[in-house]
């Protein structure tokens, strides 16, 4: 990751928007973030860590506590960045939760912390003024989804970020100094090693599962056995060979069982069926002896059906005969009535030749009528164009009036309107002058809403002295404290240290004979050796335990140093800032003037609302005087058309008055006259029409009557001799069937179904009577002399052999099923056995690798942390190289290789290797600068090893943060080196620090300028 752009905006000391292009550094630029203290250098990594991962770098202010006291409420707080991956351009732009104006009204409204991610399309410039189509978006809106997606670009979490490529002030020897175990989190995560973690779980959860197999399968052994009643495998075998020879015996006794129960059932069937053929021959005598019983009822049906056939014969003469009958009695009926309607007729014959001679009188006299209505009916058009004429005279007349009512109410309203305009023309003008004398509120509001920021600012930052007070009054106590037992541990180690010596020279001493040579001075002389006093021995192990104690008091006392100096320096940031603010107002004063304030907006704003409406009336008004003048000239223009109108009118109606005579200028007068002379004239045409129409219809009917009367009489004639013949032939049928009379032959008669119904009952009886005698006589010749069986006892007898069938049967499943239970068991027994056998062969080699692979071995070492211990090698390999150089030969860094906590796991601990004592220590023994160009060169390495796998991780910036005041002159110059040799393999090294002497050295720097109002940026290269 390298970064190319850097915009801030309202975000730490910078009030206005800072842009830092990192092209103009160079390629690969070695460059110096400069400025005094509290100018906001380290602001610009925590920009850079906020718009990546929404963190500062020292994790210890929120993104809304970035927000610039310097800058104007209207400017939001925001950070956009562009970095490069490879040859991949990224952009991301992060504002925090703040608070902003409203738009509309006074007051403040919360925004939401957001933020959004893009992928700058190939071959677009990385600038800040960037379209969308120039982009592709990958997150947007959800802040964690974007710190997702850097972190997965990346390939580092926040706190990984700073460790290995942003170093901040104050946390510089965390990777030097983490513990096993958060480094093992760094690594993993750089080197992208989890993958060992998944085999490691995967082969302890693949032993757990085959050790869970094999108790399961041991358990399941036992229950098989219990289940089944058995003790022992042998016991099993023995119940089974048992069991067989039971089975044999068994399957002898259901085989005879089944052979005797098979005889006894065709013995007790021959019996059934000799049964049922006595039982079917009683039935077959009784049905007989019933059809013998019903042969005097077939009989008489008999009889009556050959009735019936007679009667069938007679039927047609008897329905002729009865038909000429009813037909002779119809045309008598009719006759009759056609003789009376014949009378009535005559009658109305002679009323209509009345009627029709008094109507030809009356229709002479309608056609004087009719000559009279043409006469009327001839001054219909002119009465028409009268009315017409004074109709439209009438309606110019009105509308005339109407239009001059117009005209006149249009004068009244412009002079109302002219009165009006003149009142709110003099309102609008006092007014305009008392607004103009006001001053801007909005201006005073802003003005007023920044002095209460700057109070509520003062407060806090006064409240933030007086607890960092506390605090270093506090941290005074306790390493004044620390420092006297820091002291008395010192003097306490160095006399044990002392007395431990003596103690070894008068041990030396007693060891030494004359004449041979001292192991010290080689001299054989020894005048005055050392010899022994009261003082208590002392062992070396006490002397140790005294230098690690007075160690432990010293570094004790070194971490209070170091916050008495992070106290201090914050202290001296905040009177800064108290400073920087100057005097303020008291919140009383301000709130007086807030209220004052409102009063005044208040006013000036109904004077404000009261002009615009005056200002809203006088323009309505104007513009209706405009539009009323309009009219008044076109409602004058119609009048004047008005009148023309009406005259002309006028002398048409006066001359057609004229022309017609004063009697008929009534039209409503002409028509009623000519509605009674119509309607006369109808009632006369009317009343001759239906005397024609009537006497002609009497005429036809009288006609039509005659002639069927005529008519019946042939018919009457004709029907008396067709009947007396039907007679003649009905009286010879009767007597030739034997029937003495018309009666006898009717209760012959019978209906078709009944004569269907009756000759089936008679087939059917006959059928049934032959086929009953024919089984019974095949019966006789079946059964012959045979006796009809005992079935009881024969039942008894089956019964008893089926009873002891089933009990041979019941004894063989039994046994044949205890015995197959057996031998399952036997198999479930001996396959359980086998994949136990099985699973313990496996579990001995997976249960021995999983213990391997997760660290229960001497060495404690597991194999995610062996693969890193490698890895860690290979960094340390890297780190001393350039360690060595810059501490000219002295220190090297390496890998503990033995556990000294059996607590703990092993292979990630660093050691310093010290050449000018030959011993290794820990890293936390380092002084300060020791320990800075140590976590320099480790974190140099670091980048070097991780770019070098192929692990997708590339670090190819990294960001110093102070720490370079801890070193002397020959050491700077050698970390100088070390850096400009890191810029020309390609990366990007930007040191944050005051040191002067840096500032001589790198002409390529970034100054951070502090300002009264926020702090600005100036570019500088050489």
């Amino acid at each position: 990751m390298k970064p190319v752009l850097l915009s801030m905006q309202a975000f730490g000391p910078f009030a206005q928007r800072e842009t830092i292009d990192f092209a103009e550094l160079g390629e690969h630029p070695l460059f110096l973030i400069n400025g005094p203290t509290g100018a906001g250098k380290t602001t610009l990594l925590d920009a850079i860590s906020y718009a990546l991962f929404g963190k500062t770098t020292g994790a210890e202010r929120q993104g809304e506590q970035m927000r610039c006291h310097h800058a104007s409420a209207s400017t939001a707080t925001e950070v956009d960045f562009i970095f490069s991956l490879g040859n991949d351009l990224y952009r991301v732009k992060r504002l925090p939760a703040q608070q902003r104006p409203k738009l509309r009204g006074a007051g403040l409204k919360d925004d939401v912390a957001s933020a959004s991610l893009w992928h700058i399309k190939p071959g677009i410039a990385a600038r800040l003024d960037l379209d969308q189509d120039d982009m592709t978006l990958l997150a947007s809106r959800k802040v964690k989804q974007v710190t997702q997606e850097v972190e997965r670009l990346i390939g580092l979490q926040a706190d990984q970020f700073r460790q290995v490529v942003v170093l901040p002030q104050g946390k510089f020897r965390e990777l030097l100094t983490a513990d096993a175990g958060q480094r093992e989190e760094i690594f993993a995560q750089l080197f992208q090693t989890h993958r060992y973690l998944l085999i490691e779980d995967k082969l302890k959860d693949a032993a757990r599962d085959l050790k869970q197999q094999v108790q399961e399968h041991e358990s399941n052994l036992k229950a098989l056995l219990r289940n089944g009643n058995i003790e022992s495998e042998q016991q099993l075998i023995d119940k089974i060979s048992e069991q067989a020879a039971a089975l044999d015996i068994a399957l002898n006794n259901k085989d005879s069982a089944a052979e005797q129960l098979q005889k006894q059932r065709e013995l007790f069937q021959q019996a059934m069926q000799l049964q049922q053929q006595f039982e079917q021959k009683a039935q077959l005598q009784q049905q007989l002896s019933q059809l013998n019983k019903d042969a005097e009822q077939i009989n008489e049906k008999q009889a009556q059906l050959k009735r019936a056939r007679a009667a069938q014969a007679v039927t047609p003469s008897a329905q002729r005969f009865d038909w000429l009958k009813a037909e002779q009695a119809r045309i008598a009926q009719q006759l009759q009535a056609n003789e009376k309607k014949h009378a009535a007729l005559v009658t109305d014959k002679q009323h209509a030749e009345k009627q029709y001679q008094q109507a030809a009188t009356e229709d002479a006299e309608g056609k004087q009528l009719q000559r009279r209505i043409e006469q009327l009916s001839s001054w219909r058009p002119k009465l028409e164009s009268l009315k017409a004429l004074q109709r439209q005279y009438a309606e110019v007349t009105e509308l005339r009036n109407e239009q001059q009512g117009e005209v006149n109410q249009r004068y009244r309203a412009k002079e109302t309107l002219n009165e009006q305009l003149t009142t709110d023309s003099q309102a609008r003008q006092a007014l305009s002058e008392t607004l103009s004398k006001h001053q801007n509120i909005e201006s005073q509001r802003q003005q007023l809403s920044y002095a209460k920021k700057q109070q509520q600012n003062s407060v806090n930052l006064k409240q933030q002295q007086q607890q960092l007070n506390d605090q270093q009054h506090a941290i005074k106590g306790q390493l004044d404290t620390q420092q006297q037992q820091t002291k008395k541990s010192e003097q306490h180690a160095q006399a044990l240290e002392h007395t431990w010596y003596q103690q070894q020279a008068i041990s030396l001493a007693e060891t030494l004979k004359p004449r041979q040579p001292c192991p010290v001075c080689g001299s054989r002389q020894h005048p005055s050796p050392a010899s022994s006093g009261d003082e208590p021995l002392v062992t070396h192990e006490q002397v140790v335990n005294a230098r690690q104690q007075h160690q432990q008091q010293l570094q004790a006392q070194q971490k209070l140093e170091r916050s008495l100096l992070q106290n201090r320096q914050a202290s001296e940031f905040v009177q800064t800032q108290i400073e920087e603010l100057g005097s303020v107002k008291t919140e009383a004063e301000l709130t007086s003037a807030q209220q004052a304030l409102e009063l005044t907006a208040e006013q000036q704003e109904q004077q404000r609302a009261h002009y615009q409406t005056l200002e809203h009336r006088i323009t309505e008004n104007r513009e209706q005087l405009d539009s009323i003048a309009l009219e008044l000239k076109q409602l004058t223009d119609k009048l004047k058309e008005t009148d023309i109108n009406q005259t002309k009118i006028g002398e048409r109606l006066s001359s057609l008055e004229q022309e017609i005579p004063e009697e008929f200028r009534s039209p409503e007068q002409v028509e009623r006259t000519l509605k009674e002379l119509h309607n006369e004239l109808l009632q006369k045409q009317t009343a001759y029409q239906k005397a024609s129409e009537r006497r002609q219809q009497v005429l036809e009917q009288l006609s039509a009557v005659t002639a069927k009367h005529d008519d019946l009489t042939q018919q009457q004639h004709e029907n008396s001799e067709q009947t007396l013949a039907a007679e003649k032939e009905l009286s010879q049928q009767l007597d030739e069937r034997e029937f003495k009379s018309l009666d006898e032959y009717k209760d012959a008669i019978m209906p078709d179904q009944r004569y269907q119904q009756t000759e089936q009952e008679i087939q059917l009886f006959q059928q049934q009577r032959a086929k009953i005698s024919s089984l019974l006589e095949e019966l006789d010749a079946t059964l012959g002399k045979q006796q009809q069986p005992d079935l009881d006892t024969a039942k008894q007898q089956l019964q008893h052999h089926e009873q002891q069938y089933q009990q041979t049967n019941e004894v063989w499943l039994n046994t044949r099923d205890r015995l197959r239970e057996l031998e399952t068991l036997l198999n479930h027994v001996n396959n359980s056995k086998k994949q136990a056998e099985a699973l313990h062969k496996q579990y001995a080699v997976q249960g021995t690798l999983a213990d391997v692979a997760n660290g229960q071995n001497a060495q404690r070492l597991s194999l995610h942390r062996f693969v890193l211990s490698v890895l860690l090698d290979d960094v340390l390999t890297v780190a001393s190289q350039r360690l060595e150089k810059m501490t000219h030969g002295r220190y090297q860094l390496s890998r503990e290789s033995q556990v000294t906590d059996a607590r703990s796991a092993g292979g990630l601990t660093i050691l310093v290797e010290d050449a000018y004592t030959g011993q290794q220590r820990s890293t936390k023994t380092l002084s300060g600068g020791e320990g800075f160009m140590a976590a320099l060169a480790l974190a140099l390495g670091l980048s070097d090893v991780v770019q070098s796998y192929a692990g997708g991780i590339k670090l190819d910036t990294l960001f110093v943060d102070e720490g370079f005041g801890s070193l002397d002159e020959e050491a700077l110059d050698m970390a100088i080196d070390t850096l400009a040799e890191l810029r020309a393999s390609g990366r990007t090294i930007g040191i944050i620090s005051h040191v002067r002497e840096l500032k001589d050295r790198l002409h390529d720097r970034i100054d951070v300028i502090r300002e009264r109002n926020g702090s600005r940026i100036e570019l500088r290269t050489n």
